[in-house]
């Protein structure tokens, strides 16, 4: 009796697991989306500014002992950890645009990571997402079951006042060859993602000394295409700008692009046993191009070494030790035109055609083999001829090799026999690949005497010249080819006036390339004109913002909720900032 007295009195505790698990410091998790589509602006100015504005009133009325998760879109180490109320005050200051996009899978999957991380150290309590974003559709709602998802999640959605936007797409030139004193074309495609036709949208272009102000008319909700032609007058590396005049979204407004006017094009001749002298005769016309003649028995895998294109002369064998030296030239960009003898031995041809997805050869045919027609609308023969006419006085070729096609290969037949086959085949498999289904040998025709054979030839070492690309999209899977040795006492730089920055680089058949992917990338770098430094200027490199953004498309309230909601999100308050709502208004304030 006396025990039980002690007992009533005393008022024992037992611990109770599950209440424990609500108890402890609340955790806000914020998502600040800033990629470039919050550049637009809302009633109260720039999306993202909203956000940090409305994210800093969420953190000002939370409870005292409220610790912050404040995640962008660049989820960074430095993001991983929690912070006091202060910090989140000198975090939300110093979150600014970036080209990075990520999708809600990856924020939500990182974001409870983290959280998991830190609940095995410390007690569960109600834990609060707030995502502040304009849930632009360019991003994948995939629905997968996320981690930690009996919290409540709060999808803040702010809304411009203008979804139209002018953005430029693309530029390009029609041709890739750059020669001095020789006309080019340069197109600029600009998308007009607007409901109305505007007509005298200003576009400026800055080429090296090249300037020139044009006016379009952009049909609604449609791209259009501007061309327009000027000259290279010097020789060298010329850097250009593309800018669009436009007061809205600003990142997708300029364009940034840089080539160089090479003196030469230098072209590596191998000749074998039934080599023709033609070949040389042609390249000797034209003193642009630097020609290297070696016979195939006395060539090294050296002689390949600054060669735009290689043309494989009247051979009849391919080892397997040129064919491995044309592969490695090939990967590196290199282009090649291959010219058999009377008498090629198949089985290596093929294996080799087979590698650069060409057609292999087959018996030889002596019927039907006079050129048919020539692929006037291909751009190998641009502006080639005067007109396109089949009246043209066409060689003859009295013996061809057939053309045996495969599921590997994807050719342009350049021109056609009478019996249907092709007599010269290309594909742009990194390099060009040119393919002749005959001989030069007299024995085989006169195709060498003849005009066409001579623009044929020139034609391929025109549109073989090495060169670097245009630009490179910032984030995107591309590379730059370096050419030059690099050694470790001089590693290579991306710089200008404001930017210095040493890229990843790798090695493919012993060519090295700089590259513009990674994550470090992103944050490090902006769009523009860039200089690549060993121990001196070796190129010229343009940097341009990925585009994906420039539609100005966004999720709906149901996708959202419903997106969230299968997600396995139980709670989910939408609201949203726009024109006639605030986040006050929609009993946000103290999400507890």
């Amino acid at each position: 009796a006396f025990i039980f007295l002690v007992l009533a009195f005393a008022q024992p505790y037992f611990k109770d697991t599950a209440a424990n698990q609500t108890t402890g410091d609340p955790i806000i998790a914020f998502y600040i989306d800033n990629s470039f589509s919050m550049q637009a602006r809302g009633a109260d100015g720039e999306l993202l500014s909203e956000a940090r504005e409305n994210a800093r009133s969420i953190i000002e009325k939370s409870p005292v002992n409220s610790r912050f998760l404040i995640g962008t879109n660049e989820m960074s180490g430095v993001e991983e950890h929690f912070l006091s109320r202060i910090q989140a005050f000198e975090k939300l200051d110093q979150i600014s645009l970036t080209p990075l996009v990520r999708n809600l899978d990856d924020i939500l999957s990182w974001q409870n990571e983290i959280i998991e991380n830190e609940l095995l150290t410390s007690t569960k309590s109600g834990i609060q997402h707030v995502l502040f974003s304009d849930f632009q559709k360019h991003t994948t709602l995939t629905k997968k079951k996320l981690g930690n998802t009996s919290s409540t999640i709060f999808p803040v959605q702010l809304k411009p006042e203008n979804t139209s936007n002018l953005y430029i797409d693309s530029v390009w030139f029609s041709s890739p060859i750059h020669k001095k004193n020789t006309s080019k074309e340069l197109n600029i495609r600009i998308g007009n993602h607007n409901s109305n036709a505007l007509e005298n949208v200003e576009i400026q272009i800055e080429i090296a000394d090249f300037k020139k102000t044009i006016y379009v008319e952009l049909a609604a909700n449609q791209k259009t295409t501007s061309t327009l032609s000027f000259t290279d007058k010097s020789y060298g590396t010329k850097k250009g700008r593309i800018h669009l005049i436009d007061d809205h979204v600003l990142f997708d407004d300029d364009f940034y692009l840089s080539y160089e006017v090479k003196k030469n094009t230098n072209v590596l001749i191998l000749n074998g046993e039934d080599a023709v002298p033609n070949i040389g005769a042609v390249m000797a016309l034209d003193d642009y191009f630097k020609t290297t003649e070696k016979e195939i028995t006395s060539v090294s895998k050296d002689d390949f070494i600054g060669s735009d294109l290689v043309l494989l002369n009247g051979l009849n064998g391919l080892s397997a030790g040129i064919a491995t030296y044309l592969l490695d030239f090939s990967n590196t960009g290199g282009s090649i035109g291959l010219f058999p003898g009377t008498d090629p031995v198949k089985n290596e041809w093929n294996n080799f055609l087979n590698s650069v997805e060409l057609p292999l050869i087959g018996a030889p045919i002596t019927s039907g083999t006079k050129i048919n027609a020539i692929n006037f609308d291909d751009a190998f023969f641009s502006g080639v001829f005067e007109s396109k006419t089949d009246r043209l006085n066409l060689p003859s070729v009295s013996k061809v090799f057939q053309a045996v096609e495969n599921s590997n290969n994807n050719p342009s037949n350049l021109i056609t026999l009478k019996n249907g086959l092709p007599l010269l085949v290309y594909n742009q498999n990194k390099g060009n690949h040119f393919m002749f289904y005959s001989s030069l040998d007299d024995r085989f025709g006169g195709f060498t005497k003849d005009a066409l054979f001579s623009t044929v030839i020139l034609r391929m070492c025109e549109l073989s010249q090495r060169s670097t690309p245009l630009f490179l999209t910032i984030g995107s899977d591309s590379r730059y080819p370096i050419h030059q040795k690099i050694t470790e006492e001089s590693p290579i730089h991306v710089k200008n006036k404001t930017i210095d920055f040493i890229p990843p680089t790798f090695q493919i058949s012993g060519t090295n390339y700089i590259s513009m992917s990674g994550i470090s990338d992103i944050e490090m770098l902006q769009s523009g004109n860039f200089d690549i430094w060993s121990d001196k200027v070796i190129g010229a490199l343009s940097l341009n913002y990925d585009g994906i953004e420039s539609l100005l498309t966004y999720y709906t309230q149901f996708e959202i909720t419903d997106y969230l909601n299968n997600c396995g999100f139980k709670t989910v308050n939408y609201s949203e900032i726009g024109n006639t709502s605030t986040l006050s208004t929609v009993d946000i304030n103290k999400p507890f």
